[in-house]
């Protein structure tokens, strides 16, 4: 039998799978690392950490599998998004990646927002530069670490880097491309008109590739770390919020995509490039051709519920039982409201300072009402970005897909079918950006023609999904206009 492997490289942990060539995902095996934080607003990671990561879990899939090294055709990539990977000319990393949570750059993504409007690139970007964007956090190195900026021959996104280590070249792909904010959504190409003007080497950038393209071979040196065969085939892959899609199925215009990771994001599917004037929402490339998706990212998702447990409640209890906990407590929480701004935020804000607060305290709550409390403000915020996709037109959408940790949570199902108004699904497949990952490797071996073949041919939705509670709606639309208005309140507070 014939494998194809996918690697996502994500924020707390770095995961593999192991796909047939019949389709069926044999094995997953995933190793976690830590978000350094050496000062304010910092969000960093070690390259090497993400290697040694990545190795541990080829080896360890493989080993789960009980699977030949030479059985592996191909590998394909996922990965965060938006990160500054710095390497030298020797291909090895001249500081530790400033990855999207970095905050440091807030100054340098105004400075360039301004920039774009005056240009007039809205219409290539497609996307606001903010704080922890690779362009932004390079013009940050660039001003503030100069020496580290001029030791600088090559950046890349994340992923790039571990594809990089098995054997690629300096490569990235066009749907994490658009996330470095330094690329034309629209005509696929590095902006250099910005980077001119930012007097910023277009030649620091990678070769922009398709998400299916083979681009190298694993190296007799990456064989040895990793227990791989030397010549094992390497596609491109993409971003993960890209591949998250591909690898739940979504190729079409009338479903609707949460994720709940250690951040979240809401996605449509368009057959054209869909942007907001304001650029409060992100545009990038599918990895189906002909297609573009529309994302709102939030900085807050799985990680504000992380919080709760380890750093307020201090509790052992798993995440399930804390979801059964507040299935326990009716919708609305008794009045009690969560603002998710954990660590800022992105959409619909672009408030980087914003931070988050309980509302309505009261004698009456306890662990169950916080708990739900702290899954609605996700929610609650999700569906303030939905808006946003409304006014620019996105609309039809009969149904929603769940991907992510969150979407093993039945409650949190339950309260984004009621605030949505829609049917919420998950797909039988649990490591979707792994899988859309596998099936970039898939289709670059011409088991598939196309993305949307793979996707279409292997991704099943669960049966019965979350519906809509009747009575449920007025309650959360009630609690909307407050969730609103609390992040006004609050702002103010802050210091």
């Amino acid at each position: 039998m014939e494998y194809v492997m996918g690697i996502d490289l994500g924020t707390s942990s770095v995961k593999a799978v192991l796909m047939s060539r019949d389709g069926q995902v044999t094995q997953a095996a995933g190793r976690e690392y830590p978000v350094m934080r050496p000062g304010a607003g910092c969000g960093e990671q070690d390259p090497l950490e993400w290697w040694a990561g990545t190795k541990e879990v080829i080896r360890r899939v493989m080993t789960r599998a009980g699977i030949r090294p030479e059985q592996i055709r191909a590998i394909g990539f996922s990965g965060q998004m938006h990160g500054l990977t710095a390497l030298d000319s020797q291909g090895k990393p001249v500081m530790p990646a400033m990855i999207w949570q970095d905050q440091r750059s807030g100054k340098e993504g105004k400075e360039i927002l301004e920039l774009v409007r005056m240009k007039g690139l809205e219409r290539e970007l497609m996307n606001r530069p903010v704080a922890g964007m690779m362009i932004c956090s390079l013009l940050w190195v660039k001003r503030n670490r100069p020496r580290l900026y001029q030791d600088m021959a090559h950046v890349l996104l994340p992923k790039d880097y571990i594809r990089y280590r098995l054997g690629g070249g300096f490569d990235t792909d066009e749907t994490d491309a658009g996330g470095s904010l330094a690329f034309s959504v629209k005509d696929k190409r590095w902006c250099g008109q910005l980077l001119e003007a930012l007097d910023i080497r277009e030649d620091l950038f990678p070769a922009v590739r398709r998400p299916y393209d083979m681009v190298g071979k694993v190296t007799a040196e990456a064989a040895r770390e990793t227990g791989l065969v030397e010549g094992t085939l390497l596609a491109a892959g993409g971003a993960d919020s890209a591949m998250q899609l591909t690898g739940n199925g979504i190729v079409e215009e009338e479903t609707l995509c949460c994720n709940i990771g250690t951040a979240s994001q809401i996605l449509a599917v368009s057959k054209v490039p869909f942007y907001d004037r304001k650029l409060r929402t992100q545009t990038f490339c599918h990895s189906v051709p002909g297609l573009w998706y529309t994302q709102c990212g939030s900085l807050n998702g799985g990680n504000t519920l992380g919080w709760l447990k380890k750093d307020i409640l201090r509790t052992e209890d798993s995440y399930e039982k804390l979801s059964d906990l507040a299935e326990t407590v009716e919708p609305g929480s008794g009045g009690l409201l969560f603002l998710p701004y954990l660590a800022g935020e992105r959409t619909p804000y672009e408030d980087p300072y914003a931070r988050g607060a309980f509302l309505g305290l009261s004698l009456g709550h306890g662990q169950a009402h916080m708990v739900r409390s702290v899954m609605e403000g996700v929610a609650m915020n999700l569906r303030q970005c939905y808006d946003l996709f409304l006014d620019m037109g996105l609309v039809g959408h009969k149904s929603m897909v769940i991907s992510g940790g969150g979407a093993g949570s039945r409650v949190w199902r339950q309260i984004l079918a009621d605030v949505f108004s829609l049917p919420v699904y998950r797909t039988t497949v649990r490591e979707e950006a792994c899988t859309g990952a596998a099936f970039m490797a898939a289709v670059a071996l011409g088991w598939f023609s196309t993305a949307r073949e793979a996707a279409e041919s292997l991704v099943k939705r669960e049966e019965e999904p979350a519906r809509p509670i009747e009575g449920h709606w007025e309650i959360y639309e009630e609690m909307r206009e407050r969730f609103a208005g609390g992040y006004e309140a609050v702002r103010f507070l802050n210091p």
